[in-house]
Formats: structure tokens, C-alpha cells, sequence
């Protein structure tokens, strides 16, 4: 796929050297300002296997270049989603992992080049080249996948110049940040580039310490005009807060947000200090791509991913409500007539409801977290992609297969839930009191010493095979077939074995040289495990299957440098995995959803870059208790637009602005709809001025660039994790940053 976000070319300025006796003429080129090219991603061949034309596509992915991510000085993964529209926030773990949801559906993992993430520890955004957004099942070439869609992150390769580059961050909350990015040619068939970054970060929230260091190691060998050699490797260490954020209780209008009916501010933390997720990431992966003749390649790639993970947290089982004169000490224990009472105080949680300003809301909670989690997986791929003719029609083919065989070890580990009652008197120690907190009554640390080893081996294969069928020289088919077999067993999980044929259908049709209009046929198919988070083990499920029906438009504008999509779609989907409200695993009959989407990406004029979009999701619950409901965390409406310009001459050259609002509609807190999180909108603002720098090649830059994030500082709730895991929005935020490129 040609995904050209446009074309503007580099400012360039030309002076003529005339030498004595010779008529010819040295051209010296200077560069000043960004390098536009930096927006455009050439192709993609996420849904096919091999590229095919924008507008040839009968599909919508879109593309966020890692240029759009400095110019935003975006730092996670879930920033970088707001550009994408119909894309809504989760939970998170406590804001450890990625999660989003795509038309509806929460996703199931993060890709890298192509490969399905096992772990889903936070993305490393320094070493992105750029990320896709795939809408809708993609299962034919990715595998087991939501219908909603998917993330496929591709990471930086050698460049076939040297190039060094590098950016210090200060922003918000000690923030600091250093990259260092080198690429170098060792010789004619040889290049290889370096990726390191290293950030050391506190937080709007309290006892936040957040330090994260990768590394990325990429080469590029060309053994011969046909045959090359890619290898890249990734080390990451990361340590940063489990934060489940804040707290709904309920009252006679329903469940509200505490913050919002106390005097509690955002920055105050329910958990402990010592809730920390660390973790350690290495990923390697090779290629080697080999041509066949002029018509035929064929690529084998193969990758290694090890990990490993302590997580500790103090989870909320549930609240306990007084009245201001009620039977509870401020420092959280119960004062009891009868010890036999000591279990009422559970059923407080579902009988209680806060009624007046002068209630005391206490949380039951506990200490508990998965310890010495290993993860070991091994993945192998094989694609043969090339042309055919028969009879009048023309077709590019890919046949690919593809294994993963993974091992996941852990300990889980928890304490007693507290219950309000001395430890001195036989109880499980102290409530915690969410207006007047006392830290450090649970547990800071927990011990494997007895502990039952969780194992988990997980077995994957996949077989499938696409055909792209030009018909005439406005239509086009596309047909795929997908197999998968998936086998999971070990002491932590039933034995599961699945496998199921997976088919896809599109029509293509150019309306003109600039419009195209599709028509797609799609499904999805993705086992059920999770983990019971009170017990840590795993458990199955009937597996997930989807299919989704799309009708599209494309168009493209300004000599192509500005492309448009409009998607119409209809996904059906039985036995979706969910969790309650408790963050227990929980199968839903099915869930359906119907929506529009808009989006609109390019370079109309020189120095001007666009990214917009709109979607409408009606998202919906079938079968069950909550029929008809919509899906926690899912926005109905969600808008983006981030435009910027760059002055292209005149004594400000170099001088760029970029602006952007995100807005994401209301969304229930669960599945029951029971409460709403609001609508909200954030404003971001960014300004630059790149510079040459002076004794320094013609085309050597500083750049000196200031950005304020959520600059109305708008208070708000991003996600649900459940009802005692509301996540909060970060409030303003000033990031000053200096880079430089030779």
C-alpha cells in the first residue's frame, strides 16, 4: 500500500560559485527548517503482505510518522492514538501497559514489525519509525486478532547516509529526557544504527517515580543485488507506579466519582508507596529476504522475545460506607458490639450508599502482584509474495505462515483484604480512609517461599494465503484465506486446543484517478484465556469470533498530497471476554458494532501538515444482563485535528507552530451502565525554530521547540478499569526541548 501523506519538498536554498577559468558551477544546497519528507511513509503492506495504492486498497489504515510524534512531543503510545479517530482509552493495569479500543473492541496486543507482542509493557516510542493503525479484523496477515483493529509499531533502520541526532526533554514534574539516534554506513553492503534513550520522571500524582532506559541496535547487510540480511534488538528497563487512580461510590443518582463529591484532589494517591510495576524487555528479530526472479520474493524472519516482571499493588476489594457518627475510628478500625460482626462490614459495600457531604468512605484492600514473571516466546514467519497472469487477469500473490511458541512462568502472591479490626485482636488490619489517608497499613513487600509456580505454554500456527486481482483497470478483488491452530496448557491454565478457518473478501473500484470506492468482507478469530486476578490463574474461555461488513470511499487531493477516508462499517462478534467489576474475567454472549469514520491526513501546501479525524461508534452489548448496553470505555463520538506550519523563507525560515484539540465523547464506567465518565476535550499547542548551526555541514540543525499539553487544563477521567479503577487525565503540562540532526 502507497500511503503518501504528501509531498512538500525540503526548502532549499542554491548559490553558484563561479571559478577562475572554468565554466562549471558548484551548487551548495542548505537545509533549514524540517525535513517534510519525514511525514511520508511510502507504503505499507500490513493488510496484504505485499504494497498496494492508496486508493487501491479496499481497506483504512492510518499512519502516525515519527515526525507528527516530536512535533506533538508525544510520549506514550496512547497520545499518539488520539490521532487516529474512533479510539477510546482503558484502564491499563494502573497505567503500566497499552490499552485502547478500536470501533468498540479492547485490544489484545501491541505489534512490532509485524510480530504479536506477547508482553504489553508500554511501547518505546524513541525507536518508532512509524505506527499503523489497521481498522477492522485483520486476521488473514496478522493472526489472532479484534475485529475492532490493531497497532503495528514499526521500529528505525539503517539509513544509507550517516546521520546523528539526538533531543534533551525538560518538562512538568522533573520530567527529563535524553535520545541519542546514530546510523552509519560501515561500507557499501553494511549499515547500522543505534538507538538509546533514557527518562527520569515524577508526576502530577503523589509518591510517583517513573525511570525508564532502552537501547535499539538495528543493521542492514546486503549480501548481493538480491539477497539482504536485516537484524535489529531492543533492550528495555522500566520501573513505574501500579496507579489505579481514584474511586466511584454510590449514591441515590447512581455511582459518582469521589473527587467530584469530596474535597479529595487528583493528585492523591489510594494505593501505597511501594506499588511499582518493573520490568525488563529484550527483543530480537532477523530477516532475510531473497529474490527470486523479477516477479518473486521470498522472506523467513524469525524473533525472540524475553521478559521479566515483579508487579506490586494495594487493590481495592471495595468501599465501606459511615455516617459521620458511624462505628469507625478515623484511622480505620471498626468499633464492633459483637466480634461476630466483623464480616458485616462487606456487606457496607453493596447496602451503604454515600447520601450526604459528612460520609466516611473507606476502602477494603489488600496486598497482592505477580512476582518473578518470566516470559520466553520464539516466533518464526515465512512469506512468499510475487505476480501471475492468468488468462486476461493479472495477480499479486502471498502465501505466509507463521509460528509462536511461548512460556510464561510467575508467582502470585496476596494478603488477607483487610476488615477494619486489629491485627493484635485477630482482624486483617486498618480501612483506608480516602479523606484523611494513613499509609502503611499493608504489606510493602511480599514472599515467594511456598508459593505455587504458575506456568503457562501457549502454541501457535498459522497459514493463509491472499490474492489481489486486477479484473480491469478500475476494479479489483481481494480474497484471502487464513488457518490457525492454537494449544495452550501448563500448571496455571487448562488445556486448550483450537484451530479455525479465517476468510476475507473486497471489491475495489476507481471512480476516477483521485476517488475509489470498496466494499470488504472480513473476519477474526482470537482463543479466550485471562487471568483471575484474585487466584493469578489462568482460565479459558469459548473462543472469539467476528465478522465484520464495510462499505468505503477514498480520495485524494492537492496532487495526491492530501488522502481521505470515509468508512462505513457493520461488526458482529460472539463470546467477548470482559472482566466485572471486581476485574474478574467474565465471557459476554456478544457484543456488536455499528459506525462512521472520517479521517483526513497530508501536506495540502508547502509547509503545512494536516491529520484529522471523526468517528461515531455505536457499540453494543447482545445477549444477557446487560443486553443492549453499551461497552465500558467506549465513546460514541471522537474528534481530532492537529494542523501545523512552518515558515518555508524570509527571516523567520525555520519557524513552525502545530495545534491540536482531541475530543472524546462520554463513556460508561461498565457494562452495566450504571455511570458515565464525562466528554472531554484537550488542547495541545506546540512552536520551533530550527536553525543551521554555524562551521557545521550545510544541512546541520538545532531546533528549539516549547509545548504545552492540555493547555485549558481540562479535569478529567480517561478510562475504567472497573468501579474502584477510574484513571485520571494529566493536567497542563510545559515541555522545553533542544535537538539537534547532522
Amino acid at each position: 500500500m502507497k500511503f503518501r501523506l504528501g509531498y512538500l519538498s525540503m526548502l532549499v536554498a542554491f548559490s553558484s560559485v563561479a571559478q577562475e577559468n572554468d565554466t562549471s558551477t558548484i551548487e551548495k544546497i542548505t537545509v533549514i527548517g524540517t525535513d517534510q519528507q519525514r511525514y511520508i511513509v511510502d507504503s505499507t503492506k500490513s493488510l496484504t503482505g505485499f504494497p498496494v495504492d492508496f486508493l487501491d486498497l479496499p481497506r483504512v489504515v492510518n499512519i502516525i510518522p515519527e515526525q507528527l510524534i516530536l512535533d506533538q512531543k508525544i510520549t506514550d503510545l496512547s497520545e499518539a492514538l488520539r490521532n487516529s479517530p474512533g479510539i477510546s482509552l482503558s484502564d491499563g493495569f494502573g497505567g503500566t501497559n497499552d490499552d485502547f479500543l478500536i470501533r468498540g473492541f479492547r485490544r489484545n496486543t501491541v505489534y512490532r514489525n509485524g510480530f504479536r507482542r506477547e508482553t504489553n509493557f508500554k511501547t518505546n516510542l524513541s525507536n518508532l519509525e512509524y505506527m499503523q493503525v489497521v481498522r477492522g479484523p485483520a486476521s488473514i496477515t496478522y493472526g489472532q486478532v479484534e475485529p475492532g483493529g490493531l497497532v503495528d509499531v514499526v521500529t528505525k533502520k539503517p539509513l544509507v547516509t550517516s546521520r546523528i541526532s539526538g533531543e534533551a526533554r525538560l518538562g512538568n514534574y522533573d520530567d527529563q529526557f535524553l535520545m541519542l539516534d546514530v546510523s552509519q554506513p560501515i561500507s557499501d553492503k553494511l549499515g547500522v544504527r543505534v538507538v538509546a534513550s533514557s527518562q527520569e520522571s515524577e508526576s502530577f500524582r503523589d509518591f510517583t517515580d517513573i525511570s525508564r532506559n532502552t537501547i535499539s541496535i538495528s543493521s542492514a547487510f546486503q549480501f548481493s543485488d538480491a539477497t539482504s540480511l536485516d537484524f535489529s534488538y531492543e533492550y528495555r528497563d522500566e520501573s513505574r507506579p501500579l496507579d489505579r487512580g481514584t474511586i466511584t461510590v454510590p449514591t441515590e443518582s447512581g455511582r459518582e466519582v469521589i473527587n467530584e463529591l469530596l474535597d479529595i484532589p487528583l493528585s492523591r494517591r489510594f494505593g501505597e508507596a511501594f506499588e511499582v510495576f518493573e520490568s525488563e524487555f529484550n527483543f530480537a528479530e532477523a530477516t532475510l529476504s531473497h529474490e527470486l526472479n523479477d516477479d518473486w520474493m521470498l522472506k523467513v524472519s524469525g524473533a525472540f522475545e524475553s521478559s521479566s516482571a515483579n508487579d506490586l499493588q494495594a487493590r481495592p476489594l471495595a468501599t465501606a460506607i459511615f455516617d459521620a457518627d458511624g462505628p469507625v475510628t478515623e484511622d480505620g478500625f471498626v468499633v464492633f458490639n459483637d466480634p461476630a460482626d466483623i464480616a458485616g462490614i462487606f456487606g457496607l459495600s453493596t447496602v451503604a450508599i454515600f447520601d450526604d457531604p459528612s460520609d466516611q468512605v473507606f476502602l477494603i484492600r489488600r496486598t497482592d502482584g505477580s512476582q518473578e514473571q518470566d516470559v520466553d516466546v520464539f516466533y518464526a514467519n515465512l512469506l512468499l509474495t510475487g505476480y501471475a497472469k492468468f488468462g486476461n487477469t493479472n495477480h499479486r500473490l502471498a502465501f505466509g505462515a507463521d509460528y509462536r511458541d511461548g512460556e510464561t512462568n510467575r508467582f502470585f502472591i496476596s494478603t488477607d483484604f483487610t476488615n477494619g479490626v486489629a491485627e493484635a485482636l485477630g482482624g486483617d488490619g486498618a480501612l483506608f480512609n480516602v479523606s484523611n489517608p494513613i499509609y502503611g497499613n499493608l504489606a510493602d513487600s511480599l514472599s515467594t517461599e511456598g508459593a505455587t509456580l504458575l506456568t503457562s505454554v501457549e502454541e501457535n500456527t498459522g497459514l493463509f494465503v491472499n490474492d489481489y486481482i486486477e479484473i480491469t483497470e478500475k476494479l479489483n478483488l481481494l480474497v484471502g484465506l487464513r488457518y490457525d491452530s492454537f494449544d495452550v496448557d501448563g500448571e496455571s491454565a487448562d488445556n486448550i486446543g483450537e484451530d479455525n478457518f479465517s476468510p476475507q473478501f473486497a471489491a475495489n473500484y476507481n471512480l476516477s484517478d483521485t476517488a475509489s470506492t470498496y466494499v470488504s468482507y472480513a473476519t477474526a478469530f482470537e482463543p479466550n484465556t485471562a487471568v483471575n486476578t484474585l487466584t493469578g490463574a489462568n482460565e479459558s474461555f469459548d473462543p472469539e469470533d467476528s465478522e465484520q461488513l464495510e462499505l468505503g470511499f477514498k480520495a485524494e487531493f492537492f496532487d495526491g498530497n492530501l488522502q481521505a477516508n470515509a468508512a462505513f462499517y457493520d461488526i458482529q462478534k460472539s463470546n467477548v471476554l470482559s472482566s466485572d467489576d471486581d476485574d474478574l474475567p467474565i465471557l459476554i454472549d456478544g457484543q456488536s458494532s455499528k459506525g462512521a469514520e472520517i479521517s483526513l491526513a497530508g501536506q495540502p501546501t508547502d509547509g503545512m501538515n494536516v491529520i484529522a479525524g471523526y468517528a461515531y461508534t455505536d457499540a453494543e452489548i447482545g445477549t444477557g444482563a446487560n443486553s443492549n448496553n453499551r461497552p465500558r470505555n467506549v465513546a460514541e463520538n471522537t474528534f481530532n485535528v492537529w494542523a501545523s506550519y512552518e515558515l518555508q523563507g524570509g527571516e523567520l525560515e525555520g519557524l513552525g507552530m502545530g495545534g491540536g484539540l482531541f475530543y472524546v465523547g462520554d463513556r460508561y464506567g461498565d457494562d452495566a451502565n450504571t455511570y458515565k465518565l464525562d466528554a472531554y476535550t484537550v488542547v495541545d499547542l506546540s512552536a520551533w525554530y530550527t536553525v543551521n548551526i554555524p562551521g557545521l555541514g550545510a544541512s546541520d540543525t538545532l531546533r528549539f521547540q516549547l509545548a504545552v499539553k492540555n493547555l485549558l487544563d481540562e479535569e478529567y477521567y480517561s478510562a475504567s478499569g472497573g468501579d474502584l479503577r477510574i484513571s485520571i487525565g494529566t493536567p497542563r503540562t510545559v515541555v522545553g526541548s533542544v535537538s539537534f540532526d547532522f
